[in-house]
């Protein structure tokens, strides 16, 4: 009887996150609700050492390193995400592995009759948040390190009180109309999860938002780290590109080089996000080696992440704006590629004008998808954009026909890779489709075969 009842539970759950909207670019936020919902839950969002990690680009990336170091010292840790690529159970992670179903309809059923005692409605991010905060502490998590969804000030996440450390890894122009026209007012959003004696990371910052960084956590008493000044990563010589050594003035012999590291996440940004990562552990009192472990240990998926398909190399992307773009272009001009075969889809929340400018110059061939999304730039548009600014370009629309896209794609002899770039819910469909099989993001620790 009691199984029938769990059942029961875990389906109303489900049932009830099926029902919950998406975001769609629009609409308020606030943390009253899920602050509400989460006393009513007993605080979880404090009973946790946790790390908070913001950022426009990268922060997924750090997110997952940090927790990757974490688990390498023996911890067992929670991560919770924003968005997902394939679907909502990546949003939650626990030692690496996203959570069954079970999990997310459990803890959905407690947050609902949470929120229904409350007398609130949540949304969807507020409730995934919310699942995350309360299944981590059920099921006895050490660490949790949660990424901000948007913002940092008035996002869902930001209900922690006493974080061991925050982080903001990039700051660039993205969601403007939620966050501001400018560098300094998405700053002030993002520097929003410093809190009162935490310390604070930065990855490299364009001077007038670390201005509003720095005032904030002067102002939080809280103390300051910075990409390139306090701490860093430089690239050493290999042909991937994918070794760095990372250096912290906190290890007192001058120059402060701690350890080379290799990562699995190809690209010299990575590197930057890396030694975030590398920071943040070293902080909250992790050894030099688990770090170093927990960096090359790490997997992240669709981040220049390479596949194979019937002989043809097809490499996803998630560059969704116009810094990850950049990123993209430091990627290929590293190994001076040009006349890339480059499949491309974006969200009408993007600047998508500016992307296609950023990338013209590098593309021999366009490939157009439309993502899976109410928000998607029609086919037509970015077509005429891209015709506006070159004569005789080749591009080939596709529209929602992804299996006529794959076919064309994976039956060509190519030598060269074709490329996936832009909108989260174009490249989780096609990994869907390519049947990339799921990877352990991060291993925990072990010693005599038993886990710490």
């Amino acid at each position: 009887m009691s199984q029938d009842v769990t059942v029961n539970k875990t389906q109303i759950g489900l049932q009830y996150l099926s029902k919950l909207a998406p975001w769609n670019g629009s609409g308020g936020f606030a943390l009253q609700n899920i602050s509400a919902v989460l006393k009513r839950l007993g605080d979880p969002q404090d009973a946790i050492p946790s790390i908070h990690v913001a950022g426009t680009n990268g922060k997924g990336s750090v997110s997952s390193a940090v927790s990757s170091i974490l688990g390498q010292a023996g911890y067992r840790v929670g991560l919770n995400i924003s968005p997902h690529l394939q679907n909502i159970n990546e949003r939650i992670v626990i030692d690496g592995i996203a959570v069954a179903d079970e999990f997310l309809g459990e803890f959905a059923y407690a947050v609902r009759a949470a929120a229904a005692r409350e007398l609130v409605d949540l949304s969807f991010h507020e409730v995934i948040t919310a699942i995350a905060f309360l299944g981590f502490s059920e099921f006895g998590v050490e660490w949790t390190v949660m990424e901000v969804g948007l913002g940092g000030r008035i996002d869902a996440s930001n209900v922690i009180t006493r974080p061991a450390a925050t982080a903001i890894v990039t700051i660039d122009y993205d969601h403007q109309a939620i966050l501001g026209e400018t560098l300094s007012e998405i700053a002030a959003e993002k520097a929003g999860i410093i809190k009162a004696g935490s310390p604070v990371v930065t990855g490299f910052l364009p001077k007038s938002a670390a201005d509003v960084v720095s005032a904030k956590a002067k102002a939080h008493n809280s103390e300051l780290y910075r990409f390139s000044k306090e701490f860093g990563a430089h690239p050493v010589l290999s042909q991937d590109g994918d070794r760095f050594w990372y250096w912290d003035k906190s290890a007192g012999n001058g120059v402060g080089d701690l350890f080379h590291f290799s990562t699995q996440l190809p690209g010299d940004h990575q590197g930057h996000n890396m030694a975030v990562a590398a920071k943040l552990g070293l902080l909250v009192g992790i050894d030099k080696d688990s770090c170093r472990l927990g960096l090359e240990g790490v997997f992240w998926p669709g981040r220049l992440e390479k596949v194979s398909s019937l002989g043809r190399e097809i490499v996803l992307d998630c560059a969704h704006n116009t810094a990850g773009i950049q990123a993209f272009i430091s990627y290929i001009e590293f190994r001076a590629e040009r006349n890339i075969d480059l499949t491309f889809g974006v969200l009408d929340t993007k600047n998508w004008q500016a992307m296609i400018k950023q990338l013209i110059p590098y593309v021999g061939r366009w490939r157009l998808l439309k993502p899976e999304s109410e928000r998607a730039i029609p086919d037509a548009q970015i077509q005429a954009e891209i015709e506006a600014s070159c004569n005789g370009i080749s591009i080939r629309s596709y529209g929602s026909d992804y299996e006529g896209y794959l076919r064309e794609v994976l039956e060509e002899d190519g030598d060269r890779p074709a490329y996936v770039l832009g909108s989260m819910y174009m490249v989780g469909r096609l990994r869907g489709m390519l049947s990339i099989p799921n990877r352990q993001i991060w291993s925990r620790a072990k010693k005599n075969n038993i886990v710490l």
